[in-house]
């Protein structure tokens, strides 16, 4: 009763497009580009809402170890919790970061890190580098934390990678920890990029690879 309430509920919120296979619901979001995928047993509770928009919406808790994570799905966007910002950096890592958001909409943290990739293009633009540096990591914290509810973001991934290879060598951070699933994350934009073959910062052009 439980995954079928869940699924009803998902499936009312229209403009979204609910599948389930394998014990795993997959919340397509066609207004972002991406889907939601989070195994049944993961799903702590849920519970209808209204988004300050107006719109309807169904949030969920979500396990993942020893934590409850928020995620809330509307009609045309999906909202989350950023990782912080002390699991992205090596232990002992300086941390200067702008205070961040409880919440983050997925069109918000598109929006925001494709304006900064079109922007570090601009010899007109005197970007200070620590400023940059604290963006780029809330920026990785946004991206890991969509990851960690399921989400797949390739096309804003492909953004922050690209400001990388710009900028991270001359910024003042301290390295980033191993992660496999950023690295695997990172291989499906290489992939998305040889397959869509236009250039690197066009996220418009680069669609998922996998």
């Amino acid at each position: 009763m439980h995954n079928e309430a869940l699924v009803g509920l998902l499936d009312e919120l229209a403009g979204t497009e609910v599948s389930v296979a394998a014990g795993v619901v997959t919340v397509g979001v066609p207004a972002i580009g991406d889907a939601v995928r989070v195994a049944m047993r993961d799903v702590l509770g849920f519970e209808q809402i209204i988004v300050p928009t107006g719109a309807p919406g169904l949030e969920l808790g979500i396990r993942r170890g020893h934590e409850e994570l928020p995620l809330i799905v509307t009609v045309d966007d999906v909202a989350f919790m950023p990782a912080y910002a002390a699991d992205m950096l090596v232990p002992g890592a300086r941390l200067e970061v702008p205070a961040m958001p409880h919440m983050v909409m997925y069109s918000e943290m598109h929006r925001d890190v494709r304006a900064l990739g079109r922007a570090i293009d601009d010899e007109d633009l005197d970007l200070d580098l620590g400023t940059l540096a604290a963006t780029l990591l809330v920026h990785r914290c946004f991206l890991a934390g969509a990851v960690r509810v399921g989400l797949w973001p390739v096309r804003v991934a492909a953004w922050w990678e690209y400001m990388w290879a710009r900028v991270g060598a001359r910024l003042p951070l301290d390295p980033f920890r191993p992660d496999p699933v950023w690295d695997r994350l990172m291989a499906d934009v290489t992939e998305a990029r040889r397959l869509s073959a236009q250039p690197a910062h066009r996220d418009q052009e680069v669609s998922r690879g996998s």
